[in-house]
């Protein structure tokens, strides 16, 4: 888990790197206190290179987050009350674009997949992975620096 560790944090690093060039605006840093807490008010272990991104980017905040990311003040608040994720447990939703959530699963250990699904859906079989690790959803859905 240390290699898994280091190289996600460098990736997040670099990554961070190239959504600031894009034009993103960052919020308030979240602390290990908030992402502590809201970990054990989900009772999951949140993945390292999300904490790490979580600790640059995702603080409390006004501001419009980046990709429908949901900021750390409303994380927990959200996966209570959105009936979808009392239909799909295990489904720890962190982002949303329109009617897609972008969700942790669970199901698959403490490194869980990226997974979307549609807020209308009723169906495990709706629910697709969308990248292996949270890096790698960061990766795939980074919009183009500005020249």
């Amino acid at each position: 888990d240390e290699l898994y560790r280091a190289y996600n944090e460098t990736t997040i690093h670099e990554l961070l790197e190239r959504l600031d060039k894009a034009g993103l605006k960052r919020t308030v840093p979240c602390s290990d206190e908030e992402l502590d807490a809201a970990a054990r008010a989900l009772k999951v272990p949140f993945p390292p290179d999300y904490r790490h991104f979580m600790k640059e980017v995702g603080g409390p905040s006004k501001g419009k987050p980046w990709h429908g990311l949901f900021r750390i003040d409303e994380l927990v608040s959200l996966n209570h009350h959105m009936a979808i994720f009392q239909w799909f447990g295990g489904l720890i939703g962190f982002a949303n674009t329109g009617f897609m959530v972008f969700a942790f699963d669970f199901r698959h250990g403490i490194n869980p997949p990226v997974v979307s699904f549609g807020l209308s859906t009723s169906e495990w079989e709706d629910v697709q992975i969308e990248a292996p690790t949270f890096t790698d959803w960061l990766e795939r859905t980074l919009p183009v620096a500005r020249k």
